[in-house]
């Protein structure tokens, strides 16, 4: 007997098990290639050695009933141990480890159950040899470091989704045992594939139904309306002061510099927040604020809170301090897709209520810095309250008192058990880090600055927003433009990525145009467009936009134009998140705010007067195709712009 434990293949078994903490130790200390590389070699060892220890325990009949149970035994262990270390660099990981632990103590107990009553030893089903594939395989791309968290949030879940599934097949398989009824699987597995079709059908209804009704402006608001814009323009003096922030890099210095002269609260809402280069500085920044004592909000939305943040560390070091609060509206709920398609679209920072940035950029390096790849132009302006208690600073804590305290908005506090590990502690020094280098090399962004002489005055601020709740809202912000644009007795000059138009917002283009009022409309062309539903829709509808007088530009600038801006005649500016498009006038909440200012509306003029040398007039060629399909568009591209073209006249409202 004791032969048999000892045997060679049980002592590559046993050799096995011996390297997993010594796999362990090397991936928890390396930082540089060459030690990932040595903890690559002896997992590869270990690989190497459980191919051998079966081949030479058949060549030289050395299989034992103890080899039996040690060979998968190892392989567990090696599994869970690789599971572990994934854990180390991404906490959103320590889900799946403890539901695949669950898993394994429940194979084990019933296994034994099965063998003591039934008389029945299964060995794995086809459906649990594919998820021990999978998640092998995902693990195993986990274990390599710069994986960015967006992937590896989808791969976590794709292997726990996988986990789930198989456990209830399972489960299933082992009841039908149990109850000797094994015949009646297959007719099961139909009933669970209606089950899957009705879901799906569940799922893509729930998100389409809700939207399809497009509601009108009521009257309370109409009123409501008019008595701001009366206000509005008898303005003849603010204690604001403000500045168009069009550079992305000047964007990046101004956020850094805001947190960084805040004393005591400060406020983030953003779309979309991401770890990379621009993130991170952002995040370091929060971070060495919240060392401060400062109070620190941070608000975001649903869907990319869950592609982004969710099993982020980055954004747990965060999280992680007492002082620092963050809510999530609307979180995706795969059980409510009726609420999936409401998003909040609202970007701004605000200091101390002394200090605010208000525009259409996100929280990463497409908006932010000057870092080589891809990006986005896009423009914020910078509010200055000089000190008044009549600052349009009120006007911007308002609309977020009142969408933060909304049940729409949960609060996301990740517990000790995912902050308090090794990847949070980490990603905290990698943070601190940042903060040292970023003093190092912009001091500038870090010397308290007198914003009077470098801003320009202003007799008047006004907040347009649209409802906060969830579904189809009322087209507050575009009605509210409409009647601004309304009210132009020289010229308008608008500014979008995109535009994609309903009935009502053709006939409000067309109404314009016959009252005589000149408007100019700069979007990016087909081939310059970054958001490709955006192409396919302009493509697709550019004559009807021109049959409403609009005198259309298509920018060509090589870059993504992002920005999201009106002129009106030569004392209004308008600035903020807000799309011409269905999603942004009726499912988005969205902000843009209006500034009286002869000073500032000349600076923004000129900014977008800058893009437009890039643009050129809107014609219609009569060729679609071309357009989308033509020389210099990949095959990707083609196929990606094909499907969309498909559902754009049934689905172009939620696009």
């Amino acid at each position: 007997m004791k032969k048999e434990y000892f045997n060679l293949p049980n002592l590559m078994g046993y050799f096995r098990i011996i390297l997993l903490p010594v796999f362990l130790f090397v991936y928890y200390n390396a930082s540089t290639p060459s030690e990932y590389a040595a903890a690559f070699l002896i997992l590869a060892v270990s690989f190497l050695t459980d191919l051998l220890d079966g081949k030479v325990a058949r060549r030289f009949n050395m299989v034992t009933d103890f080899g039996k149970i040690l060979d998968p035994l190892a392989d567990k262990l090696t599994q869970g141990t690789l599971a572990f270390a994934v854990t180390l660099r991404y906490p959103f990981m320590k889900l799946f480890l403890v539901l695949f632990l669950c898993r394994e103590l429940y194979m084990v107990l019933m296994g034994l159950f099965l063998l003591k009553h039934r008389n029945v030893c299964n060995g794995a089903q086809w459906y649990g040899k594919v998820c021990t594939t999978m998640i092998d395989a995902g693990v195993f791309i986990l274990l390599f470091p710069g994986i960015p968290y967006q992937a590896a949030n989808i791969i976590i879940i794709v292997m726990t989704i996988c986990l789930l599934v198989t456990w209830l097949k399972y489960i299933r398989f082992h009841t039908g045992i149990i109850r000797e009824k094994a015949s009646s699987h297959k007719r099961k597995g139909k009933y669970f594939m209606l089950f899957c079709i009705l879901f799906l059908l569940y799922i893509i209804l729930g998100a389409i139904v809700p939207y399809r009704k497009e509601p009108e402006v009521s009257a309370a608001f109409q009123e409501q309306l008019q008595d701001e814009m009366e206000q509005f323009y008898a303005g003849k003096g603010s204690c604001d002061r403000a500045l168009v922030v069009e550079d992305n890099e000047e964007a990046l210095a101004e956020r850094i510099r805001l947190i960084e002269q805040a004393q005591e609260h400060i406020i983030l809402s953003t779309f979309d927040f991401r770890s990379d280069t621009a993130g991170k500085q952002v995040i370091a920044a929060l971070l060495a604020a919240s060392d401060r004592n400062v109070s620190i909000e941070i608000l975001v939305d649903g869907f990319n809170f869950l592609m982004q943040m969710r099993g982020n560390p980055y954004f747990y070091a965060l999280t992680a301090r007492d002082n620092v609060t963050v809510k999530v509206y609307n979180p995706v709920n795969i059980l409510t897709p009726r609420k999936i398609m409401s998003r909040m679209h609202d970007k701004y920072v605000i200091a101390d209520d002394s200090l605010y940035l208000l525009g259409g950029r996100n929280t990463f390096n497409y908006f932010l810095g000057s870092q080589e790849g891809y990006k986005n132009y896009d423009r914020d302006v910078l509010v200055y309250n000089t000190g008044g208690t009549e600052s349009s600073v009120c006007q911007i804590r308002r609309y977020f008192e009142g969408i933060w305290n909304q049940k729409e908005c949960k609060r996301w506090k990740p517990g000790k058990w995912l902050t308090d590990t090794h990847a949070v502690n980490e990603t905290t020094q990698d943070l601190y880090e940042i903060y040292t280098a970023m003093h190092m090399e912009h001091k500038d962004w870090f010397v308290n600055t007198d914003y009077e002489p470098v801003t320009l005055p202003v007799n008047s601020i006004m907040l347009l927003s649209n409802p906060t709740g969830l579904y189809c809202k009322e087209p507050q912000v575009f009605y509210g433009l409409s009647k601004l644009m309304g009210n132009a007795e020289k010229s308008v000059l608008i500014h979008t990525p995109y535009i994609m138009c309903n009935g009502m917002m053709y006939d409000t283009f067309h109404q314009l145009h016959q009252r005589g009022i000149p408007i100019t409309l700069m979007t990016n062309s087909v081939t310059n467009n970054g958001n490709a539903f955006g192409a396919v829709d302009y493509a697709l509808h550019k004559e009807e936009l021109l049959d409403t007088g609009l005198h259309i530009l298509e920018y060509e600038g090589g870059v993504s134009y992002h920005g999201k801006s009106v002129v009106i005649d030569d004392n209004i500016a308008v600035i903020g998140s807000f799309n011409m498009d269905m999603k942004s006038v009726y499912q988005d909440t969205e902000m843009m705010l209006v500034i009286n200012s002869k000073e500032l509306t000349a600076q923004l003029s000129a900014n977008l007067e800058s893009y437009q040398k890039d643009a050129s007039e809107a014609k219609l060629t009569g060729k679609i195709s071309e357009e989308l399909y033509g020389e210099g568009v990949s095959m990707p591209q083609k196929l990606q712009r094909f499907f969309i073209r498909l559902l754009d006249r049934p689905f172009r409202f939620l696009l």
